[in-house]
């Protein structure tokens, strides 16, 4: 126990999972400023302070650190309130809210969107949208971002022609007689990022605002925002200035858009010469990662997989680089101090990427990099070996398994499903995957993606008795991979992750007791604080 300071806030009478390296359990902790300086039983925390303390009884709430989601897109959440959210629409649903917002469109504007998902139906045509938008472009995200439904409009205006060749790591998808679908992947899509006007940096911040203000909600004191741009830094930069944003954000560097190899070569020699920064703002943001997607996503048959998906036979997806192209680019990330991430979803790129980085290695040894693979969605059993051997986090994101399961085992087959959501596996192997929700493209409350760690259901409990359920986390494991695990993947466990004395004081105040409320019960956990740095930043309104 810290006794030389007197705290400053005293919280007693409490469940306290402190999710140290011992798991260990606490009624009371205290802080000073910013930071935890003391965690014990309520008499031991009660000696240390005087009249200046405030005391909070916690009346036996249950207090879990600071959650940490290590995988989402910042501005894409908080643009989702400014855009149709299109989130478990039906086709018919979404058409009529393009409908409606046509109705409301001023004259030239694109109507956009996202988060559609077509696992129960296959994919739309352009002419469906031409009904309810004849002469304005829309342009529909899907719910993974790795691919996107657009009108005859929208199609005009990003130059896109009947005769135009698909691109290196992307599709224009087709119907049987050779026409335009109205669908694109991946790299394809560069054409409407660059037709579609971009956001201002007043937009961008109000983005980051909306999305700070519904992450506190729920819990999230950090974020890893994994596609930062340098205009976006530096809105966000003047934010901290002007102290309205507080989130805690460790910005993973990624060249916006879709470039050709050559322009995403080009633009990330600017990050490389300004270098990483760390703990910016009293350690709300820091700059450390560097990001390359290396290919596309099940669901949009565009992950990049060692052999062809089980419902397309002949097409093995989208990988978007050759070998010495990845190489290239990240050794340069690694000579210029960032940690690298590659996204990989398919059992190809997964392999690519461990080659890639252990060549890295090789050259430039280094016995604490860190390097991540975000997703590490399908794996070739031989290949998850090598995660831990070469030191590679592998970041997962629990919630996938909500809208996955219903199209993974269709995708690839029941032999690939081996590797495929290997959560238990990989932790098994000596690996501690930080958890994330890559939100929009799944809810980022975490306590849904907590749910489907230890259910391996989604939240109406299905399928029955779990998917794959060998490959459940404990609720100790899942608890580490949204907190300490979390931390680790950001080079930040000495800081928080955790309630420990010296660390940041990020924490949350829960109302049910996660390690003993029924498994059922978890999703429906509610926030009733959230506190930062010492700062209590949300509070819930109860009934």
């Amino acid at each position: 126990m810290n006794v030389n300071r007197v705290p400053e806030t005293a919280y007693v009478n409490g469940r306290v999972y402190t999710v140290d390296d011992k798991f260990s359990a606490a009624s009371a902790f205290c802080t000073t400023g910013d930071r935890f300086l003391s965690v014990g039983t309520d008499d031991e925390i009660l000696s240390l302070c005087d009249k200046s303390t405030r005391i909070v009884d916690l009346q036996q709430k249950t207090v879990l650190p600071g959650l940490i989601d290590s995988h989402l897109h910042l501005n894409f959440v908080g643009a989702k309130r400014m855009e149709l959210d299109l989130s478990g629409c039906t086709k018919t649903e979404i058409l009529q809210k393009v409908k409606d917002a046509y109705a409301q469109a001023k004259p030239g504007t694109w109507i956009l969107g996202n988060g559609w998902l077509n696992d129960s139906w296959e994919f739309p045509t352009k002419e469906e949208l031409d009904e309810v938008s004849p002469d304005l472009p829309v342009y529909l995200k899907r719910a993974c971002l790795h691919a996107s439904w657009g009108n005859s409009e929208a199609f005009r205006r990003a130059g896109i022609r009947e005769d135009t060749p698909d691109p290196v790591g992307g599709e224009y998808l087709r119907k049987e007689d050779g026409t335009l679908l109205g669908i694109v992947t991946d790299q394809a899509q560069a054409p409407f990022d660059s037709a579609i006007p971009s956001y201002t940096k007043e937009q961008l911040q109000q983005c980051a605002l909306l999305a700070q203000e519904d992450f506190f909600k729920v819990g999230l004191t950090t974020v890893h925002d994994a596609g930062t741009d340098g205009e976006t830094l530096n809105a966000w930069k003047e934010l901290y200035e002007a102290k309205q944003l507080k989130l805690r954000i460790y910005a993973v560097m990624r060249v916006p858009g879709r470039p050709t190899y050559e322009e995403l070569y080009r633009e990330a020699q600017t990050y490389f010469k300004d270098g990483i920064q760390i703990g910016m703002y009293g350690n709300r943001l820091t700059a450390r990662g560097f990001k390359l997607s290396c290919d596309g996503s099940l669901g949009a048959r565009s992950a990049w997989m060692l052999q062809a998906y089980s419902d397309r036979p002949g097409h093995c997806g989208n990988g978007k680089f050759t070998d010495e192209q990845l190489y290239t680019i990240l050794y340069d990330a690694r000579l210029a101090g960032f940690q690298l991430l590659c996204h990989a979803i398919g059992d190809a790129t997964n392999r690519q990427v461990l080659d890639v980085y252990e060549r890295i290695l090789k050259e430039l040894p280094s016995a604490d990099h860190r390097f991540r693979i975000e997703h590490a969605q399908v794996v070739s059993p031989e290949d998850i070996p090598r995660f831990s051997r070469l030191g590679v986090i592998p970041t997962e994101q629990t919630v996938f398994l909500r809208s996955d399961k219903e199209v993974a085992e269709t995708r690839i087959g029941a032999e690939r499903m081996r590797g495929a959501y290997a959560w238990q596996t990989l932790i098994q192997a000596g690996n501690c995957p930080p958890n994330g929700t890559d939100a929009p493209v799944e809810p980022f409350n975490p306590f849904i993606g907590l749910s489907c760690a230890v259910l391996r259901t989604d939240e109406q409990g299905r399928p029955a008795g779990g998917w794959y359920p060998a490959e459940a986390m404990t609720r100790e494991q899942a608890l580490r991979s949204y907190t300490s695990w979390g931390a680790y993947a950001g080079f930040e466990e000495e800081i928080k992750g955790s309630i420990e004395p010296g660390k940041l004081a990020d924490f949350i105040v829960i109302d049910k007791d996660y390690m003993t409320c029924g498994q059922e019960e978890i999703k429906d956990i509610r926030v009733l604080q959230t506190v930062l740095g010492g700062e209590t930043v949300y509070t819930a309104e109860l009934p």
